[in-house]
């Protein structure tokens, strides 16, 4: 029997965050940074590429870098002063607001990579600055706030970022404090990876310090070459509302349709889904390939008996109900449905689940960390049978599938509890609308793969019409148009019976939001297939 694998380790690479700028853009960063002045800086310079252009324009620029050896080079390669040791160190109270301009591409290290003392160090900037930094805080997160605290009124900041900046929730306080503290900000955005054999995807954060709300900009460009004679406004069309903590990938749609969106996503005849189900994890289970199982290995295995119905793949869900009819063909096909469920059962009574566990310590299953933890490691906890699922990674569209078996799910497809008194069909159905997928887009986070991911938190703000007012009828329609993938005709039927005929949406605005999510759809699903050039 093969082995039952585990996830892939992070790279010394990754975990040290040390992504070299391509010449390309800290030409551009530094360029223009140095139009505000002559005093620059760079924290966390690494050898020295970016500070290497900030000396064509001025013998004031200064750099900062943790690593002697890294700054030792940067020194030399420049000309300039680099100061050695942790940035946040060096840069004390009389520093701040005394810049011209700061140009720089920080560190990206997840929090649990993040050596001590550094961390602590930057996240007491953050909390001494109003910020609360939690254990999802990423380096880059202080390095930004900093660079706006190093400049003075109208000074400019040039960083190149992960394009989480735009999305992820931990930077929603980042992104609220940008557009309090700053004029204006522009991100610049690549249609391709630009980091050599990296798929990180990162963005350019520019932007001017000066009284907020400040005016944002989001522009597309195909990769660093299309750098090459870029304007950037200084005074773009649309204005951030004050205290802005929202994901800004609303900003690749035009002004009105900026302004559309936010009118529908705040309108009172529509509730958050929360009001109507909870959204959670499906099941941690430690090792998928020990603990989820096809018929025929539940067999093979004499653990049939203790094991439950599962969704372990979206692609088991192909319309907006799932039924036994459903779950066996599926199985039959030779899919992974069964979960091991060995709860209340002991070894010395069950010789199927002793050798099974056997074999599982064999190939050191019990010592991964989710199953090392537990009292019995062969035993998966929170298993409990959904009201509905919700895909958690999503293609094209959010869809929610009323569960009509015993199935739960595991953490790639998001369980749901319906609340008393709705109809989970009717929900899954009165989903499929144009306003909801609109909202998606800018509630979720895109990757560079092109996908769309819902976190349980994220899925409970999406505004969902009463599922009452769905028409019985429909719900048999719209599930078999989806598993036709007549994705376009199932949200036409919802839009036209619920949003116009029953709340008495205008055909105008429910246009704007099909355009809207069609917009923001089509851009991710194509940044998806963009290749990496080198």
């Amino acid at each position: 029997m093969a082995g039952f694998e585990a996830k892939a380790s992070p790279t010394d690479e990754k975990l040290r965050g040390g992504y070299y700028t391509p010449a390309p853009i800290a030409e551009f960063v530094s360029n223009w940074v140095a139009r505000a002045g002559s005093v620059l800086l760079e924290p966390a310079c690494g050898d020295g590429n970016i500070l290497a252009y900030l000396a064509k324009h001025t013998a004031k620029a200064v750099g900062v870098e943790l690593f002697p050896d890294e700054a030792a080079r940067a020194s030399e390669r420049t000309g300039l002063s680099v100061a050695t040791g942790d940035f946040f160190r060096w840069f004390t109270q009389e520093r701040h607001g005394s810049f011209d301009g700061v140009a720089g591409n920080p560190p990206y290290i997840r929090f649990g990579h993040w050596a001590e003392p550094s961390r602590e160090t930057a996240l007491s900037f953050m909390r001494s600055n109003g910020l609360r930094p939690n254990k999802l805080t990423n380096a880059w997160v202080p390095f930004v706030m900093a660079s706006v605290v190093a400049c003075r009124p109208g000074g400019r900041i040039g960083l190149v970022v992960p394009a989480e900046l735009m999305q992820v929730g931990y930077a929603s306080e980042l992104r609220q404090y940008l557009i309090d503290s700053c004029s204006a900000v522009t991100v610049v955005c690549f249609r391709r990876l630009v980091f050599p054999g990296i798929l990180q995807e990162v963005v350019l954060l520019l932007a001017v310090k000066g009284e907020g709300p400040a005016r944002i900009q989001v522009l597309e460009i195909d990769d660093a070459a299309s750098l090459a004679g870029l304007q950037v406004d200084t005074d773009p069309k649309v204005r951030a509302p004050l205290h802005e903590r929202e994901k800004w990938t609303k900003y690749f749609l035009q002004p009105d349709e900026i302004e559309a969106l936010r009118t529908l996503r705040s309108d009172d005849r529509l509730a958050p889904l929360e009001s109507f189900a909870s959204v959670d994890v499906g099941v941690v289970t430690g090792r998928n390939s020990y603990f989820v199982m096809t018929l025929e290995e539940a067999r093979q295995n004499k653990v049939e008996d203790l094991t439950i119905p599962l969704v372990s793949r979206s692609n088991q869900l192909s319309g907006i109900k799932y039924d036994f009819a459903d779950h066996e063909d599926y199985g039959s096909e030779g899919g992974k449905v069964l979960l091991l469920d060995a709860r209340g059962t002991a070894l010395g009574e069950h010789p199927g689940l002793a050798a099974y566990v056997r074999l599982g310590e064999e190939h050191e299953v019990h010592t991964g960390y989710k199953c090392r933890i537990r009292k019995q490691w062969w035993v998966v906890p929170s298993i409990w049978q959904a009201d509905a699922f919700m895909m958690r990674q999503i293609h094209s569209h959010p869809r929610i599938v009323a569960n009509e078996t015993k199935a739960t799910s595991t953490d790639t497809v998001h369980r749901m509890r319906i609340r008393e008194g709705i109809n989970p069909a009717k929900l899954a159905a009165i989903a499929m609308n144009s306003i909801t997928f609109a909202v998606s887009e800018v509630v979720g986070r895109s990757y560079g793969g092109g996908i769309l991911e819902l976190e349980p938190s994220e899925a409970e703000e999406l505004p969902i019409p009463d599922p009452s007012l769905f028409p019985d009828h429909l719900v048999a329609v719209v599930d078999q148009l989806v598993r036709q993938k007549r994705i376009e005709e199932a949200v036409d039927a919802v839009d036209q019976s619920v949003l116009i005929g029953k709340l008495g949406f205008a055909p105008a605005e429910v246009d704007a939001a099909r355009t809207a999510w069609r917009t923001l759809r089509d851009r991710r699903m194509c940044r998806g297939k963009a290749k990496d050039p080198n």
